[in-house]
C-alpha cells in the first residue's frame, strides 16, 4: 500500500515558512547573515524532504525532475531571489512549493495550507496600498472596524465564499473569527494599532484566542495587523506566535498603513 505523505508534505511546509520567514527578516529588519544563511539552510531542507518523499512513493519521473531543480538550485545558490510589486521573494521555496502542491493534489490533499496563507498573505500586502487610498475613502483607516470592511471588500474578489464574522458549524470555544474563508479553510482576525501599549493589549488579545483556537475544520488562523505606523518589527510578531506553539497554518501579517487622518 502507497504510503501517506501527509506528514512529510506537512515537514516541506515547515521548512519552507523557516526559509521565507528567515528570508523576510533579513530583507525587512535585521540584515544579518545569519537569517540569509538560515534561509538557505531550510530551503535546502525542503528540497532534501521532498527528494525522500518522492523516492518513497516511487514517483520517478517526477524525483528526477526535482533532482535537476535541486543541482541547478546549489548552482545558483539556495538563497537566490526573485522581486515582484515590491516584495522579495526565494525563487527555489517556490519551486519546491509547487511540486509539493501537486503531489498534495495528487493525494486528494488539495492545495497545502502553506500555499493557501502565501496567496493570501501576497494579497494582503497588495490590498494596504487600497484600504489607504484617501481618494477611495476620503480617509485612511481610523479603527479595526475600518481595516476589517476595507479588507473584506478586497479579499471577496479573490474568495467569493468569504464570510463575514461568521457563525461556525463546530463552535470554538471563547473564539470568535472576523472572517472566513470556507472553501481555503482559513480563519481571519484583524487587528488595529497606533501605539506600543496598544500593541501589548493586542499581544494579550492573540494570545487568548490562540489558547481558544482547537479546530479540525479550519486548516489556517491568519492575524491581519494593521500598524497607523510601524510599532513593533514583524520579526517580534512572528516570536510572538512561535511561543503560542499552534499548527503550521497559524500565522500573522503585519501592514503598515498611513497614521489616520482627523475629521475636519
Amino acid at each position: 500500500m502507497q504510503a501517506d505523505p501527509s506528514s512529510a508534505i506537512s515537514a516541506i511546509e515547515t521548512s519552507i515558512r523557516e526559509a521565507e520567514r528567515s528570508c523576510d527578516r533579513y530583507y525587512r529588519e535585521s540584515h544579518d547573515e545569519d537569517d540569509l544563511d538560515s534561509s538557505k539552510y531550510y530551503v535546502e531542507r525542503a528540497f532534501v524532504e521532498l527528494l525522500v518523499l518522492t523516492d518513497r512513493l516511487q514517483l520517478m519521473a517526477t524525483y528526477r525532475m526535482i533532482t535537476e531543480a535541486f543541482e541547478k538550485a546549489q548552482s545558483d545558490g539556495f538563497g537566490k531571489t526573485e522581486s515582484y510589486d515590491g516584495e522579495v521573494y526565494l525563487h527555489w521555496a517556490g519551486r519546491v512549493r509547487l511540486f509539493t502542491d501537486a503531489i498534495a493534489s495528487a493525494h486528494g490533499l488539495a492545495k497545502t495550507a502553506a500555499s493557501e496563507l502565501l496567496d493570501l498573505k501576497a494579497m494582503l500586502r497588495r490590498a494596504v496600498y487600497v484600504i489607504c487610498d484617501t481618494s477611495l475613502y476620503g480617509v485612511t483607516p481610523r479603527n479595526e472596524a475600518d481595516v476589517h470592511a476595507r479588507l473584506e471588500g478586497i479579499i471577496k474578489c479573490y474568495y467569493p465564499d468569504l464570510k463575514s464574522k461568521p457563525l461556525l458549524t463546530k463552535p470554538i470555544k471563547n473564539f470568535q473569527p472576523d472572517s472566513a474563508i470556507p472553501s481555503a479553510k482559513t480563519l481571519l482576525e484583524y487587528k488595529f494599532i497606533t501605539s506600543r501599549a496598544e500593541a501589548k493589549r493586542v499581544c494579550d488579545e492573540i494570545l487568548a484566542d490562540a489558547s481558544g483556537y482547537r479546530s479540525s475544520e479550519w486548516r489556517n488562523l491568519l492575524f491581519v495587523i494593521y500598524e497607523a505606523y510601524r510599532v513593533l518589527p514583524e520579526e517580534e510578531w512572528q516570536e510572538l506566535l512561535s511561543a503560542c506553539q499552534l499548527h503550521e497554518g497559524f500565522d500573522a501579517i503585519v501592514l503598515s498603513g498611513v497614521a489616520p487622518v482627523s475629521a475636519a
